[in-house]
């Protein structure tokens, strides 16, 4: 079960940077590049935790 919602974390996080790249590299605002940083650190925390999660099985 806590895989399935790191997992649905990670695909949010991802869908996230993703939108959040195109809208700073169209607007340009400095605004959008730290909601970019919290889509990466976020993402980055949630592998990390689903490979913890993988590895006690």
């Amino acid at each position: 079960m806590v895989n399935r919602v790191l997992n649905w974390v990670l695909l949010l996080c991802v869908v996230s940077f993703a939108l959040n790249g195109l809208l700073y590299w169209t607007m340009g605002k400095k605004d959008v590049l730290i909601n970019l940083y919290g889509a990466v650190g976020l993402g980055i925390l949630t592998g990390i935790g689903i490979l913890v999660t993988r590895k006690k099985r």
